[in-house]
């Protein structure tokens, strides 16, 4: 049970990184072209972001019944399983943008963030089906990771001046 309360922990604590929503770019008239195509890539992140959060909460809140005592380890091992292939779904959306150059880093920065957060998936229905001490550390140091790459990828946007950064 302090495993799982750790867990969630954790997983709040990323949830409250995804929470963040960009906002619509700054526009710059002498640069039309170029703007539209922020526009655009704002959109479709912003997007993203919002599934990506809507599916990290869901996730939370069905294995996080657990510490209720509602949901037992096999129920929580198929509620993983089923939502593999939505976390698959939004790291192929995001692998699928085409985002302008200077936002290049930032947008991998965000993929690898998911990529973390389906791999610590991964390695969390390993240890309810082994109750591996090990595979619950990987777990948690790989949803520690994907919080992390969150964190700097949102940093590269706000940074890069295009997109302003408002809690959600």
């Amino acid at each position: 049970m302090i495993k799982d309360n750790v867990r969630l922990l954790g997983i709040g604590l990323s949830l409250l990184l995804v929470t963040l929503a960009f906002a619509t770019p700054f526009s710059n008239p002498t640069l039309t072209t170029y703007a539209q195509d922020n526009t655009s890539f704002a959109n479709s992140i912003a997007s993203l972001v919002k599934k990506a959060h809507d599916v990290s909460l869901s996730y939370t809140n069905e294995t996080g019944k657990s510490g209720k005592g509602q949901v037992d380890n096999k129920t929580k091992i198929a509620i993983t399983d089923s939502f593999k292939p939505k976390f698959q779904s939004l790291i192929n959306e995001a692998k699928a943008l085409q985002p302008p150059k200077q936002l290049q880093n930032a947008t991998d920065l965000y993929i690898k963030s998911l990529e973390s957060q389906l791999q610590s998936n991964n390695h969390y229905r390993s240890y309810l089906a082994t109750n591996n001490a090990t595979e619950n550390k990987l777990s948690t140091k790989l949803l520690s990771d994907s919080s992390n790459y969150e964190f700097e990828a949102f940093k590269k946007f706000k940074d890069s001046g295009l997109f302003t950064i408002a809690p959600g």
